[in-house]
């Protein structure tokens, strides 16, 4: 029975995988996430979770779909090490370690 005619709808993540097209920045690092870290058919928490990324998973980070220093962005990256290793897909780049170069 409905009341007043409305009718909930649950919210669906995405399935479809987005590439790298959807990158704003290119990066292209080899690097590592620094903690556990959901990782994602596309840049957003709206895309389905394929999996996690341990502490420590070392990636090919390709390309961002926005800023480093703004919040929401997203790295595309190459998984290297562990479980989902040669897997591409999206995470959280805050979650992903920035290397610093010396001079």
């Amino acid at each position: 029975m409905l009341l007043g005619g409305a009718v909930a709808t649950a919210s669906t993540a995405s399935a479809a995988t987005v590439g790298a097209g959807s990158c704003t920045h290119q990066i292209k690092i080899n690097t590592d996430v620094y903690t556990t870290v959901k990782f994602r058919t596309g840049p957003g928490t709206g895309y389905t979770a394929t999996g996690q990324l341990a502490k420590g998973t070392d990636v090919y980070w390709q390309c961002n779909k926005g800023r480093n220093d703004k919040p929401n962005a997203w790295g595309y990256v190459t998984v290297k090490s562990g479980p989902l290793k040669g897997k591409k897909g999206w995470v959280a780049a805050q979650y992903i370690n920035v290397p610093m170069q010396l001079d």
